[in-house]
Parts: C-alpha cells; sequence; structure tokens
C-alpha cells in the first residue's frame, strides 16, 4: 500500500491539472488521454483500499489544519464511501477518453464546422474537469464540516464553467440557474452545519449524532437535508436539473447526472439519516410520499420529451425517487439498496448519457422523431444503450436490479407502519413498470423501426467512444450477478450505524 492513499487520491487530480493544462494547449484534443494517467493511478490506489475494505477495515487518514480551531484534515474510505470513491473515478476516467473525439466534434460545431480553432479551449475544459473531479471525490471522502462544505462548493464552481462556457443553447441562463440553484441550497445547508457546530461544539462530523439530543435537531436537519435534497433534484426541488442536464457538454451529463447528484443522497445519509436516524425517521411518511411523487414526476415528464438528453434529464429525477426511498426507509435494506442504486444508476446513466453523444456525433440529431433503425447501422451502440436501460430500470442480470430490490425491501422493513409500508412499497414496484416502459420507449424510437432516408450513412461510433461504454456495461453486469461483491461490506456498516 502507497504511504498516505487518500490524501493522493486527492491531490494527484489538483497537482496534475496545471499540468494536463499546458499539455492540452500542445496536444488538443489529446488532453483527455493526458486526463485519463492520474485518474487510472488513483482508481489503483482505491482498488487498494477496497481490499481493506472488504475484510471489515475502514482507512481514516487525519492531518493538522488549523489547531487554534480544533480543526484536522481527514479523509475517510469505509464500507460507504468507498463505493462512491470507485464510482466517481471510475466514471471520470472512461469519461475524459470519451471527451477525447466528443469535445473535438463540440468545438468544430462551436466554431461552425471550420477545422482551425484554439486549442486553449481543450485545455480550458480538461483543467476544469480535473477540478470538477477533485471536488467531488473531496466531498465524499470529507471527515469534518468545514473541509466538506469547502469540497461541496468546489464541484458547484468548475460545473458550472464547464456548462457556462461548453453547454449548448442558452449555456449562459442555464449556467446561472444552475449556479443560483445549487449555491442557494449549499447556502442553507451552510447555516445547518453551522447550528450542529453550535450544538456540538465541534465540525466533527463523528460528533453529529450528539445534534439528535438537542431540542433544535429537526429544524438543523431540514436545513441540511434542503441543501442535499437541492443536488439530489427531488420534486420541487428540481426545475434547474432538465436545463443544466440537457444543455452541459454530454461528457459533463455523464458526470452530473450519473455522479454528482447522487453525492447529494450520499452526504444526506452521512451527515443526517445515520447520525441522527432517530430525527430522519420522524420524517418518514412525508418523506417516502416526496419519493413517490419524484419518481412518478419524472417518469411521466420523460415519456413526454422528444429531445434525448431531456428524456434522460427527467429520467435521473425518477431515479432519484427510488435512492429518496430507500433513505426514507430508514431500514438497513433500504439506505444500503439507496446507495447501491447510486452505482448502478451511475452505471447505467453514464452509458446513456454518452450513448447520446454518440447519437449527437454520429446522427447529428437529439430529436428522437428524426431517428429510428439505427440498431442495423450502430449494433454496438443500441446493445450499449440496452444494457444501461436495463441498469437504471432494475432489470435483471444488470446491477439495477439488486439495487432496486433492496430497496423495495427496506421500505417494506421501514419503521412505517405495516399497511403504510405496503402501500409505498407496492406503488414504488408499479412504478419499475413506468421505468421500463419509457426507456424501452426510447429505445424503440431511435433503434428500431423504419430507418429515415437520410441516415442511410450513419456508421458506429469509433472505439474512443464506446469501449468506455463497454467497460461500464460489463461491470453493471458483474455486480448484478455478484452483488455481493457491494453488499457484503454496505449492509453491515449500515446495520451497525442505524444501531
Amino acid at each position: 500500500m502507497m504511504p498516505n492513499p487518500l490524501m493522493q487520491v486527492l491531490l494527484i487530480p489538483l497537482l496534475s491539472t496545471p499540468l494536463i493544462y499546458l499539455y492540452a494547449r500542445r496536444a488538443g484534443k489529446y488532453g483527455g488521454y493526458a486526463a485519463a494517467i492520474p485518474l487510472t493511478y488513483t482508481l489503483l490506489l482505491l482498488l487498494a483500499l477496497l481490499n481493506e475494505v472488504l475484510k471489515g477495515a475502514s482507512h481514516l487518514e487525519s492531518y493538522t489544519w488549523a489547531p487554534g480551531a480544533a480543526l484536522t484534515f481527514g479523509l475517510l474510505a469505509d464500507g460507504l464511501s468507498i463505493w462512491m470513491l470507485l464510482t466517481i473515478n471510475l466514471l471520470s476516467l472512461l469519461v475524459s477518453i470519451y471527451s477525447v473525439r466528443y469535445m473535438e466534434h463540440r468545438f468544430e460545431e462551436e466554431h461552425e464546422g471550420h477545422e482551425h480553432f484554439s486549442k486553449s479551449d481543450y485545455a480550458n475544459y480538461y483543467a476544469l474537469y480535473m477540478l470538477y473531479v477533485a471536488g467531488m471525490m473531496g466531498t465524499v471522502m470529507a471527515t469534518n464540516l468545514i473541509e466538506f462544505y469547502l469540497f461541496y462548493e468546489l464541484m458547484l464552481i468548475p460545473s458550472w464553467l464547464l456548462i457556462n462556457n461548453y453547454g449548448y443553447g442558452e449555456r449562459e441562463r442555464i449556467g446561472m440557474m444552475y449556479f443560483l440553484w445549487t449555491h442557494v441550497g449549499a447556502v442553507i445547508l451552510l447555516v445547518g452545519l453551522l447550528s450542529a457546530y453550535w450544538v456540538t461544539g465541534s465540525f466533527e462530523i463523528s460528533a453529529l449524532p450528539a445534534v439528535a439530543s438537542s431540542p433544535n435537531a429537526p429544524l438543523i436537519a431540514v436545513a441540511i437535508l434542503i441543501g442535499f435534497f437541492t443536488k439530489m433534484a427531488v420534486f420541487g426541488l428540481h426545475i434547474w436539473l432538465p436545463y443544466a442536464h440537457a444543455e452541459a457538454p454530454t461528457p459533463i451529463s455523464a458526470l452530473l447526472s450519473p455522479a454528482m447528484i447522487g453525492i447529494g443522497a450520499y452526504a444526506a445519509t452521512r451527515l443526517v439519516l445515520l447520525p441522527m436516524s432517530t430525527i430522519f425517521s420522524h420524517f418518514s411518511l412525508i418523506f417516502s410520499l416526496w419519493a413517490l411523487v419524484t419518481m412518478v414526476y419524472g417518469g411521466l415528464m420523460a415519456l413526454a420529451q422528444d429531445d434525448v438528453k431531456r428524456f434522460l434529464a427527467y429520467s435521473s429525477i425518477s431515479q432519484m425517487g427510488y435512492i429518496f426511498l430507500g433513505m426514507a426507509s430508514v431500514s438497513t435494506l433500504g439506505v444500503s439498496g439507496a446507495m447501491f442504486h447510486y452505482v448502478s444508476h451511475g452505471l447505467g446513466k453514464c452509458i446513456l448519457f454518452c450513448v447520446a453523444g454518440i447519437l449527437i456525433t454520429q446522427v447529428g440529431t437529439r430529436s428522437m422523431k428524426h431517428m429510428g433503425g439505427l440498431a442495423d447501422r450502430m449494433p454496438l451502440t443500441a446493445t450499449l444503450a440496452l444494457i444501461g436501460v436495463f441498469s437504471i430500470a432494475g432489470v435483471p442480470p444488470t446491477a439495477g436490479f439488486m439495487s432496486k430490490w433492496l430497496i423495495f425491501s427496506g421500505v417494506f422493513d421501514s419503521s412505517l407502519p405495516s399497511l403504510d409500508a405496503a402501500v409505498f412499497a407496492a406503488v414504488s414496484i408499479i412504478m419499475t413498470v413506468l421505468t421500463v416502459g419509457y426507456t424501452l420507449w426510447m429505445i424503440r424510437r431511435v433503434f428500431f423501426g423504419p430507418l429515415p432516408e437520410g441516415l442511410r450513412e450513419v456508421r458506429e461510433a469509433p472505439p474512443v467512444m464506446t469501449a468506455p461504454l463497454i467497460i461500464l456495461a460489463a461491470i453493471s453486469l458483474i455486480l448484478g450477478v455478484y452483488p455481493r461483491l457491494i453488499t457484503d461490506s454496505l449492509l453491515p456498516l449500515i446495520g451497525s450505524l442505524l444501531g
């Protein structure tokens, strides 16, 4: 084991950012391969740590930060955070490779098809990309509230700039909408975090269980949760998501939806649900209803979309409803299923957003009504899209089947009255039919039926775009067949923390 592996996981992307920037100024689109090098190294470090975690251990690194304020800089990898870290790192690594061809097409579009454009466009993109990845990784590993909040905001700024500078449509207006919604949520979150410090006298996340005994605990929990629910884009706090995810450059959409919004669920679990489960359980009925509304709304809105990226954006809202429902159960199975679904949704949704990017580059449109019959021209892309759909819909043998199975089992095992739990579980299971319906309807419209005359020359995407998706599809199938790889470490940890 390398010394201080978690600090390396954090610092390597940060320290490599200026080097990648300088390289991309010379090499242009090949900056994506340079970005993949440090991310490959950090992935190997995390895989080495995984061996410890699977044996029941956790890895904590603590560094002196501000002794006068009794602040330490801590990084943690345990049976919960390791799966978030691996998902974020893997997706970021593969999407950086995918970006090589996609961003070349994007810049050609932006410059109206001219062959020559500034290589600084690539340099800025990959530098912001690495900062964005570092922000996500730091947020998941943080062990104190100030450190957590700093990384939480670091996620926001690079992602906003990536949308603002490289997105589609009214990207500046949409980027500002994204920034304002998520930043307002973060400010409310900060109020909750400072209130927690006022109660406990410590910024350490490990001190948060003491908040539960405070008479102000419900208000503190709600303030923190509003910030995270805004990031999750649950119904009512979702307004920004369809715009941001649809108009962001597709590689960033492939990280926003599968990786970043799910961090809101992870953070709500780590900072509120687990340390203050008695407080969280008071809202179990309300949260369960809210989760059902979120999954139904997202699914119905997805059915109404013609733009493939907006379709996937609304699908993400619906899938956050499933994660929210698992959390609302406040049961070992439900919460574990929610965290497992972060992984399975991440794999499936990253595949689907990257498929959308392939359609943009190879077909030249995002409108599903102008597609059809593409399975004959793009059989590999069609197969990958089907695996992505199965993963988010919970169809065996993909990872999504087991994650949703755990969520539904957790609802039956929740603290709600048995009749209420049975109703919520039944409705959510029925909602899975809607998920299967709208996702297969998308597959039907894009890849089957008559092939439009203008698409007869469409070709399969190059390997630099399809190979990363093959890896994600293979991992989803492996986790679907052998879910114990995750559940053997996740279930005992969640069970012990819930008490």
